[in-house]
């Protein structure tokens, strides 16, 4: 393309797009007056500023402005300017179009000399300024007319806002007017309340509602159908210096609008209206619930744990909920390293993870224990954390980013986050060398009577063997080497007896052993007189006495010493043994095997018998049925009766609690207008027991609905006195009638 043509083409669409851009301003300004002119001038009567000519004026501007934008010149590229340009200068005989054109440069020279030289001497500026002025005509005065409109709508809106003052004070006693200030403006309140945007909770509308229970922060917005000018609204927060915040109220056309938003603390939305000469008043409770903090719980590690070295991995697993929605949670651990006074703290975090808003969710991860370069004695504390999605959360601990302190470092403590949960804290610790747990047991000898029926077995397996190589049929035994082993049997026999004697003995209450004397040897003596000693043969004869001549008087009801029976199946093995050892003396093995299976018995049963603990006749017990009956006669020398213990006194909160509750139910019960200000006493009474005493305040909570509903609140209400007074508690498991644990 050609210089001069160049040159028309961009100083014409410089131009072309001015334009454009002044058409625009000159009507949308035109508009947004011109409509804030009317709107004014048509509110004017009410006193009011509205927004409405605002949005209206805003409307019409936009609507300009795309008006403005089809109109008028319009040319973007270069070939529109060149055509624009062709239609008002016919001189150009499409010289412009030609060379704006895509194959322009695919012209040879003479053509394209012909055609700029063409361009160069055609007259176009004061044509494109011809066109300029035409199309801003119309929008320039357009908004000059709206500016004298505007102009005169602030001068004339005061007067006429002035006249219709006084139209309003003149019909004030008209009939419909007197009609419109006996409707009550509290007869039907409607409350919409609109939690938190982070809560992602849908909005809720309440009818006539006695009590509104909302997250803390919801948005509330009591209104009702009446005039605005003739209600008041405030805050109520029982037991507080600054008792009473005045809430704004606003008409919103035929309707009454108060907008306040849900305390921290339990409070009373007082609501009073003027109805002709007589006042309405309208209580309702508002009962905020807090957004608590998440609820964590360790799974694994379930317990503290000791490590011998610090190698493998840790499984981590923690669950987790909130009321609201969670955000996000992880696992945190702090190692501790050093003794004494010298500690070093390491800090980091694992198994983070995004929630995304879910009410339960479920951590888990992997602790690597290498990285971490425990040493012996250090220990790991490991806890999982989880925050909700409350805005203004601070920012993370700094236990989310690896840090060393030592502990003489001034560590401020961090502020308290109330979006953060917290779990417990396990602890894992490395065992320092010299601390492991000892396997060595020290030996002790077993108890006697285990130890006589193990060596009276091996006795007996001895005894079996030499039976058996006696009489094998091939290479017998001699009958001098049966006899040799058989008296080697007998001596250990003999001492085997010995040990059951000094054990029955001893258990009778002699201390003699085998010399002993007891009752039931069949001989009569006085308790000083010594006794010759006993050759084992009498000593056997005496022992069987005892053991097989008491058989009938071998029950305590007899009058047999309990210890005595203890020791029978003792005194029976004595005597097997005492059978064995003869036999083995006299070298007749064979014959030894019976007694000895005898005593190995009788020692099971005495073993079994350790296992009864007699500790005497059981006493007679006298039952004093008159005493038990409590018939008991009063006399002289009876102590005095004890005084019965008064109930414990109500505590003072109780008793006015107790005290407002009765007042309220009194009023209830006369019905008009004391029963609506009964209703407004439990709900007094129930913002006061929401932090002392919640069980109450829930029972007046479901009576208040089922006033407000019209429905039989006889039980609601009875909890609730029952709650006021404080209801006795029991013991689970003690027993109602005599207060002792069955």
């Amino acid at each position: 393309m050609t210089a001069p043509a160049l040159e028309m083409l961009r100083a014409t669409r410089r131009t072309l797009v001015a334009t454009a851009a002044a058409r625009v301003a000159l009507w949308g300004g035109a508009a947004a007056l011109g409509a804030w002119s009317v709107g004014t001038l048509l509110r004017a009567p009410t006193g009011t500023v509205v927004a409405a000519s605002a949005t209206a004026g805003a409307l019409a501007a936009a609507v300009a402005a795309i008006a403005a934008t089809r109109g008028g010149p319009r040319a973007w590229d270069r070939t529109s300017v060149a055509l624009w340009l062709e239609a008002r200068l016919p001189a150009l005989r499409y010289a412009l179009v030609t060379l704006a054109g895509d194959e322009a440069d695919a012209l040879p020279a003479p053509v394209a000399r012909a055609l700029a030289d063409r361009v160069r001497a055609t007259p176009w500026r004061a044509t494109v300024a011809r066109d300029v002025r035409r199309a801003l005509l119309a929008p320039a005065a357009a908004l000059l007319a709206a500016v004298v409109l505007a102009t005169g709508a602030w001068a004339i809106a005061p007067r006429l806002g002035a006249r219709a003052a006084d139209a309003r004070v003149a019909d004030a006693s008209s009939p419909a007017a007197r009609r419109a200030a006996l409707v009550n403006p509290l007869a039907r309140v409607r409350v919409t309340v609109t939690p938190p945007a982070y809560t992602r909770e849908p909005a809720r509308t309440l009818d006539a509602p006695p009590v509104v229970a909302a997250v803390v922060g919801s948005a509330l917005v009591v209104e009702g159908t009446g005039d605005a000018a003739r209600v008041r609204a405030s805050l109520v927060v029982p037991d507080s210096a600054a008792a009473t915040r005045t809430v704004a109220v606003r008409a919103a056309g035929e309707r009454w609008r108060a907008t306040l938003a849900v305390p921290a603390r339990a409070a009373l939305l007082r609501l009073d209206a003027t109805v002709g000469d007589s006042a309405r008043t309208r209580l309702v409770a508002l009962e905020p619930r807090p957004d608590l903090p998440p609820r964590v719980a360790l799974r694994a590690p379930v317990r503290d744990t000791v490590l011998r070295e610090a190698r493998g991995a840790l499984a981590l697993r923690a669950s987790i909920d909130d009321d609201l929605g969670l955000a996000d949670g992880a696992f945190e651990y702090i190692v501790s390293s050093g003794e004494g006074e010298s500690f070093t703290f390491r800090a980091g975090r694992v198994g983070a993870a995004r929630l995304s808003g879910a009410r339960r969710g479920a951590l888990a991860a992997t602790l690597d224990l290498a990285p971490l370069a425990l040493k012996p004695g250090d220990v790991v504390h490991l806890r999982a954390v989880a925050r909700d999605l409350r805005p203004g959360r601070r920012a993370p601990s700094p236990v989310d980013t690896a840090t060393v302190r030592t502990a003489t470092e001034a560590v401020a403590p961090p502020r308290p986050d109330d979006a953060l949960g917290v779990s417990e804290t396990r602890t894992l610790r490395i065992a320092r060398a010299g601390e492991y747990d000892s396997v060595a047991v020290e030996g002790a000898p077993p108890p006697a009577v285990d130890t006589t029926a193990i060596g009276q077995r091996m006795i007996l397996q001895l005894t079996e063997a030499l039976v058996a190589r006696a009489e094998l049929r091939r290479a017998p035994l001699a009958r001098p080497v049966v006899v040799s082993e058989s008296r080697k049997l007998a001596m250990d026999q003999a001492r085997l007896r010995k040990r059951v004697g000094d054990a029955v003995f001893a258990r009778i209450g002699e201390g003699e052993g085998e010399h002993a004397h007891f009752e039931g040897d069949g001989h009569q003596h006085g308790q000083n007189e010594r006794l010759p000693q006993l050759t084992p043969e009498q000593l056997l004869a005496a022992a069987d006495r005892a053991t097989n001549s008491a058989t009938n008087a071998a029950t305590p009801e007899a009058g047999e010493s309990p210890v005595l029976a203890v020791n029978k199946p003792l005194l029976e093995a004595y005597n097997h043994m005492w059978d064995a050892g003869r036999a083995l003396e006299i070298g007749e093995p064979r014959n030894a095997l019976a007694p000895m299976r005898r005593a190995i018995a009788a020692l099971q049963r005495a073993r079994a018998a350790e296992r009864i603990y007699l500790r005497g006749r059981p006493p007679t017990v006298v039952v004093d049925l008159n005493r038990v009956r409590g018939a008991g006669k009063v006399s002289g020398d009876t102590l005095p009766l004890v005084a019965r213990t008064p109930r414990t006194a109500l505590d003072p909160a109780a008793r006015a609690r107790a005290a407002t509750l009765d007042r309220a139910l009194a009023l209830l019960g006369r019905g008009g207008d004391d029963a609506r200000a009964g209703a407004d006493s439990l709900a007094v009474l129930r913002v006061r027991a929401l932090g002392e005493s919640p069980a109450l305040a829930s029972a007046l909570g479901e009576a208040l609905s089922a006033i407000a509903a019209g429905k039989d609140a006889t039980a609601p209400l009875t909890a609730a006195r029952r709650a006021a007074l404080g209801a006795r508690s029991r013991a689970a498991g003690v027993n109602a009638w005599t207060g002792v644990a069955p």
